[in-house]
């Protein structure tokens, strides 16, 4: 398939500053609107303009597959970490006694989490939908 200069252009110009907005989504999801879904949908889209930039790339979506199962570990685990710490699942792991800007790392580190297993989740429906297209 021919590709337009024009796309590839704006693709490329276009590629940091959504990383960067996705980025500001995850890293601000607990105080304003947004978070990890968000995020990771807008990193997602990040993901797909590189196959406008170069049509010819894939990704093993295998290895896709398996780093998303992995983060989808890591927010159980992250999430069953305030059983041992409080003893209620899926709660703040720090206590209630520290600071509230210290409380964010819990929340922070869920919206990573989330953003970057949504990320890959997305990107690999699309990247199903172009191997079945080739095949």
């Amino acid at each position: 398939m021919k590709q337009s200069i024009l796309v590839v252009t704006i693709s490329r110009i276009m590629l940091p500053f959504v990383f960067l907005y996705g980025f500001y989504i995850i890293l601000h999801g607990d105080l304003s609107p947004g978070g990890g879904f968000q995020g990771g949908a807008i990193l997602s889209t990040g993901f797909l303009l590189t196959y406008f930039i170069d049509d010819e790339r894939r990704v093993d979506l295998n290895r896709l597959l398996r780093r998303e199962k992995l983060f989808f570990l890591a927010i159980l685990l992250t999430g069953a970490l305030s059983v041992i710490t409080r003893g209620e699942p899926f709660t703040n792991f720090l206590s209630p006694e520290f600071p509230a800007e210290t409380r964010r790392i819990f929340f922070l580190l869920l919206n990573v989490l989330i953003s970057l297993k949504v990320a890959l989740g997305l990107t690999a429906i699309v990247e199903t939908f172009l191997e079945e297209g080739q095949g």
